[in-house]
């Protein structure tokens, strides 16, 4: 019985160790929640469907474009997706990425142009310093 008691101090022990190194190591795209995946893409789907109701009640896509409907979906996911990573990476709190990432969302195809054009300009002045 001393050993099982022994046994469950040090385990209790290890605990406040374990969480340390969790939320100290490196991350990568496997070791977020699929609560943490769905609630971000959820925000940025919801983004693309506002962006499709504008297009349409303006009059530049018809309402029951199904295609266009799913281009605008993915999108808008491939888009939130990317803000998600690149607020991540900047460590910018989740209060702030939900509505960047709905925001991107909604902006779709305009907002991977913007990351685009940004990536670009960072590597061109690099490789423009190095020469």
């Amino acid at each position: 019985m001393k050993y099982v008691i022994q046994l469950i101090l040090c385990l209790h022990l290890l605990g406040p160790a374990i969480s340390w190194a969790q939320a100290n190591a490196p991350r990568d795209p496997l070791s977020y929640p699929v609560r943490t995946y769905g609630l971000m893409l959820g925000l940025a789907i919801f983004g693309g469907l506002v962006s499709f109701y504008s297009k349409v009640r303006r009059g530049e896509v018809e309402a029951l474009s199904l295609m266009h409907l799913v281009g605008e979906i993915a999108t808008s996911a491939f888009a939130g997706l990317l803000v998600f990573y690149l607020c991540e990476y900047l460590k910018i709190d989740q209060m702030l990425t939900a509505p960047l990432v709905g925001i991107s969302g909604h902006m779709g195809a305009k907002v991977i142009t913007l990351i685009e054009d940004e990536a670009k300009r960072r590597a061109a002045a690099k490789l423009g310093g190095e020469q």
